[in-house]
């Protein structure tokens, strides 16, 4: 089994450039979940023999004189880990971002209108409180979907906060029509009724070549608040380069939680 692997990593993904080959991706698992409360742990494999795995802990891109990964990382805190594969004579390998998230205790509430989609309405609004992880399966039961909105998601924290980022992820997986959003605006409020202008996010135009990946958006509000009310909508009409286009794409999210 190792020996196919050390073949996959090899020959898989060699991208030729002048006279060095690209070399393979190195596989990233998170042993747990991404979301977590107290700890989770990151391994990461790569088994060509004399290859070398380097990574970031602060948002940098991995290069040669970057920390060498020996062993499984344990995170304890929110992280951003990059990592990259090196061998000498081979061109390194194309980053793997991994975004963990430490979480604080379930959110108050969480109104979700209207009803999303069926067969992808999970157990609705609890669905994006449970503290669970999606996995890049979007009928594992942890997604709400919608292909029409816009969708409007009002949160309770429970408490007042300061600084606090909001997070909400979401899915991107162009194969299965589940595109970014064509917008996203959010708005907070100290007593939920009187709320401040909204702060809007447009898109950038998605790209043929983009795969499967969480989006994680960071809401920045200067507090102090309690509420949050997020409008997102799905995309009105898939570009021209897919095989759906013109028809709407999909919208999947699955947590919204308080950034520790």
């Amino acid at each position: 089994m190792r020996r196919i692997l050390t073949l996959i990593m090899l020959f898989s993904c060699l991208i030729l450039n002048g006279q060095e080959y690209q070399l393979g991706m190195p596989l990233v698992k998170i042993e747990g979940e991404s979301f977590f409360e107290n700890s989770t742990v990151i391994r990461c494999e790569f088994a060509l023999e004399g290859a070398v795995i380097r990574y970031t802990l602060d948002d940098s891109e991995p290069n040669r004189k970057s920390k060498r990964y020996k062993k499984p990382l344990t995170i304890t805190q929110s992280s951003t880990v990059k990592f990259k594969a090196f061998k000498k004579g081979f061109e390194a390998s194309k980053m793997v971002r991994v975004d963990v998230f430490k979480m604080t205790s379930p959110l108050a509430s969480i109104k979700l209108n209207p009803t999303p989609n069926s067969p992808y309405q999970a157990e609705g609004a609890k669905t994006l409180n449970d503290q669970k992880a999606g996995s890049f399966n979007f009928r594992d039961g942890r997604w709400v979907g919608y292909n029409q909105g816009p969708v409007t998601i009002d949160i309770d924290l429970g408490k007042v906060v300061q600084k606090e980022k909001l997070v909400l992820s979401t899915l991107v997986s162009p194969d299965s029509w589940i595109m970014r959003p064509e917008y996203l605006s959010y708005s907070h409020s100290l007593d939920g009724k009187e709320f401040e202008p909204e702060i809007r996010i447009g898109m950038i135009g998605m790209i043929s070549s983009e795969t499967a990946y969480k989006r994680f958006w960071h809401l920045g509000v200067d507090g102090p608040y309690r509420y949050v009310r997020i409008t997102i909508k799905p995309l009105s009409a898939i570009p021209d380069w897919h095989p759906g286009k013109g028809q709407p794409g999909w919208l999947f999210i699955d947590e919204i939680f308080l950034q520790q």
